[in-house]
């Protein structure tokens, strides 16, 4: 009898077990299915966002430059037409093909969103790995709302497409190292060589996760079979960047588009260039960064990137017991950031306000989602509201207020205007002086699919003949960077005689104070205005330049210029 009722106990114990694992296993496929939809939710609001700025803007000079290396009539043409610009091939080859489809500013920008769909998920699952769901939606909330990302998803550039490369090698470099499984490996290095050929921002990205990884071989967790595999891959990318650089970079290294280039970039920083020392202008276009990519306080912003980083070395340590694993996870945040101070501290490359410095951010969600997890690691419905009304707030203070407040005069009716106004404004055969940037978008907007005929001249000017115009553009990609009043003689010897003929000086304001004509002009030679016609901030000109050492040289102000 005792025996029968030990046995029942025994029993009755075990169902009960089994009714609470199964409660559990309800429970955690509930959490499950409320984790994915939040991620289907925060994805799809992202998406429309996204359709609705994809036609806002013209097709702007970056743009076009990536339509033009794009509409050569093969393979062979767009790998040659590539070269001439500062981006590995893979984009160009993808618009190539892309095109087939159509050319307006709303479907070349599509592949940008679609791309950027993938590396949403991916960026969520990597960080899932790395922190667990909960914390992995403020990531996946923040780089979807970003307002880099959402620039950067709306524009004909490879920057999406680097970016979900750069996720899926993370997420499956995360399962290498958790499962030692070779395919996973595999497809993270065949994803970090698409992204080595998409941008070349991927260099850095490479040496930081390469570093990082380091600290895991050294933790022991590794079999070696799995350490000479990674080994392998290293020496493969590594050689992909070597022959790249070769190939490609080394000819714009220490030249005049990187010194232009670096000159733009210093532009877009909250400090005076010429009044602080390197080191605090560097820290100050690190908080520029934050303040880029977050939209909030960088000083807050900062800490909070400090606060994950500590969490995440608790985290790897408590998981792990390594502290090699440890100080690799709370490196994951500050590395990256180390490196791209490094390099803008010496000129290499650039920090801040700048969409080069996009390649930070896979780290920086990581950072912003592990200063979550103390909130969100465990399971509560005051824990997810807070969670949730802090986000709710940031995406209110940030995204939605610029968004919701976009306005502009920069839009495809407003380039297309500026083409229709020069072609009845601008005789056939005429000469168009204007600079890169310009020449860019008008392109796009004159021309189309139709190939352009170019001639360099001497001093970096540029000759193209697009269509009935002989147009000439000037050793710089905007005006304002360029002295033209004392860069005279070098434009008279290429003109020759043309030097002071009548000439249409063309230019697109691209809703740039820079670029305002008051300003423009004090740097322009002395000059008869003969014509004038304009559409908002862009202006078409002909004006005839009168040598310096003429009788007649006396220089109209810029108001004069403007008001004839």
């Amino acid at each position: 009898m005792g025996k029968t009722t030990v046995a029942s106990a025994s029993i009755e114990t075990e169902a009960q077990n089994d009714e609470t694992r199964g409660s559990d296993s309800s429970q955690e496929t509930s959490v499950s299915v409320v984790i994915w939809l939040s991620v289907l939710v925060i994805i799809l609001v992202g998406i429309v966002i996204r359709v609705n700025l994809l036609d806002l803007l013209f097709l702007g000079y970056d743009e076009a430059m990536h339509f033009q290396a794009a509409r050569a009539t093969n393979v062979a043409d767009v790998m040659q037409a590539s070269r001439i610009y500062t981006h590995p091939p893979l984009i160009f080859l993808f618009y190539h093909y892309w095109m087939i489809l159509g050319d307006s500013e709303w479907l070349l920008r599509l592949p940008s969103l679609l791309f950027c769909v993938p590396a949403l998920v991916f960026g969520f699952l990597w960080l899932k790995e790395l922190l667990g769901p909960r914390p992995a939606l403020v990531g996946l909330t923040f780089l979807t709302f970003s307002l880099p990302m959402i620039q950067l998803s709306i524009v004909v550039r490879g920057y999406t497409l680097m970016l979900m490369f750069f996720f899926v090698a993370l997420y499956y470099q995360e399962r290498f190292f958790r499962h030692e499984s070779l395919p996973a490996l595999v497809v993270s290095g065949l994803c970090l060589g698409l992204a080595m050929l998409t941008h070349y921002a991927t260099a850095w990205f490479l040496l930081v996760i390469g570093l990082l990884a380091l600290m895991r071989l050294f933790s022991g967790s590794l079999s070696r079979r799995a350490i000479v595999s990674w080994v392998f891959l290293q020496f493969a990318l590594i050689g992909l960047c070597v022959g790249l650089y070769l190939l490609h970079v080394r000819g714009f290294v220490n030249s005049q588009i990187q010194s232009e280039l670096w000159d733009v970039w210093l532009n877009y920083s909250s400090a005076d260039q010429t009044k602080l020392r390197p080191a605090a202008l560097t820290l100050i276009h690190t908080a520029d960064y934050i303040k880029y990519v977050a939209g909030v306080n960088p000083i807050l912003m900062g800490c909070l990137l400090l606060v994950g980083s500590f969490v995440l070395l608790l985290k790897g340590y408590r998981e792990s017991g390594s502290k090699w694993i440890a100080i690799e996870r709370s490196l994951t945040v500050l590395l990256p950031m180390i490196i791209a101070a490094f390099l803008f501290n010496y000129r290499i490359y650039p920090l801040g306000y700048t969409r080069h410095s996009i390649w930070l951010i896979p780290f920086t969600a990581a950072g912003f989602s592990a200063a979550a997890y103390p909130l969100l690691r465990c399971p509560g419905v005051f824990r997810s509201a807070c969670g949730v009304f802090l986000l709710g707030f940031w995406f209110y203070l940030y995204p939605y207020q610029v968004v919701r407040s976009l306005e502009t005069t920069q839009t495809p009716a407003m380039a297309r205007e500026v083409a229709s106004l020069l072609k009845s404004t601008v005789p056939a055969d005429s000469l168009i002086i204007t600079d890169d940037s310009t020449r860019n978008v008008l392109e796009y907007y004159l021309m189309g699919r139709e190939q352009t005929q170019m001639k360099p001249l001497e001093g970096g000017f540029m000759e193209y003949q697009m269509g009935d115009y002989r147009v000439i553009t000037i050793p710089k990609f905007h005006f304002y960077l360029y002295d033209f009043k004392n860069e005279w003689e070098k434009y008279q010897q290429v003109l020759g005689e043309d030097a002071t003929e009548p000439v249409w000086l063309t230019y697109i304001g691209f809703g740039n104070p820079r670029n305002i004509p008051q300003r423009l002009f004090r740097n322009f030679p002395p000059r008869k205005v003969l014509e004038k016609a304009n559409y908002l901030d862009n202006y078409i000109i002909k004006v005839e330049f009168i040598a310096p050492d003429s009788e007649n040289k006396k220089l109209p102000d810029a108001d004069t210029l403007i008001d004839q």
